[in-house]
């Protein structure tokens, strides 16, 4: 494990994920990470801008990921707005983000979602 431009790197292709800590630990979805609360904050943050430079640059119709629908809105794990131009029709979410649609399905007890591109 390295940090590379502030995100934590698992190795040379692979970043760590989103970074949670839990009685002053911080771990990713592949387990405890030896890295400090600042490290943690600094690559959530990085993440989540490059998720949505992700989304606004290469996604292509078709292509999928994971946000999370919170009161109404798309967001990243960390809150950062997604987009507020969200429909709900039952459990099915539709949400625009420089003109381009995206939709997914809501999940029993999960505010986490995913979606594909459709136009």
């Amino acid at each position: 494990m390295h940090i590379d431009h502030g995100l934590v790197m698992l190795d040379k292709e692979h970043c760590a994920g989103y970074i949670f800590v839990f009685d002053g630990a911080p771990y990713s979805p592949v387990g405890h990470v030896q890295v400090s609360r600042e490290q943690a904050d600094e690559h959530n943050r990085l993440l989540a801008e490059a998720e949505i430079i992700g989304l606004d640059q290469n996604c292509q119709v078709g292509q999928y990921g994971t946000f999370y629908f919170i009161k109404g809105k798309v967001q990243t794990w960390t809150s950062v707005l997604v987009s507020d131009q969200v429909r709900q029709a039952g459990k099915t979410i539709t949400f625009t983000r420089n003109g381009k649609v995206y939709r997914g399905r809501l999940q029993k007890d999960a505010d986490c979602f995913n979606f594909r591109r459709v136009s």
